[in-house]
């Protein structure tokens, strides 16, 4: 019985990180990557990102790449967690 409250306790706060990563999401970046993360072909689509690949993300959204500018210093350690969340909650490849 704990353990099943457990695992229901940590699915909510899971939800609730998600749903923060997406508003962060929405504010900063579905402008260029797509509402809900669909991109339009003209950026890079999120979804494909695999779950080995968080220092790949990191490093493009802190130094940029291509198109896309830097955000050093735009987000702290939890809210690039955060948008971590949402994308892998997301991705193609779970």
């Amino acid at each position: 019985m704990l353990a099943a409250m457990m695992a229901t306790l940590s699915l909510a706060q899971d939800g609730k990180k998600i749903a923060a990563g997406e508003r962060i999401y929405n504010n900063y970046c579905s402008t260029c990557h797509g509402d809900d993360l669909v991109s339009t072909g003209q950026t890079f689509d999120l979804r494909r990102l695999r779950a080995d690949e968080r220092p790949r993300f990191e490093n493009s959204v802190i130094n940029g790449k291509g198109q896309m500018p830097p955000w050093k210093g735009t987000f702290n350690n939890e809210e690039m967690d955060l948008l971590w969340q949402y994308i892998r909650a997301n991705a193609n490849n779970k």
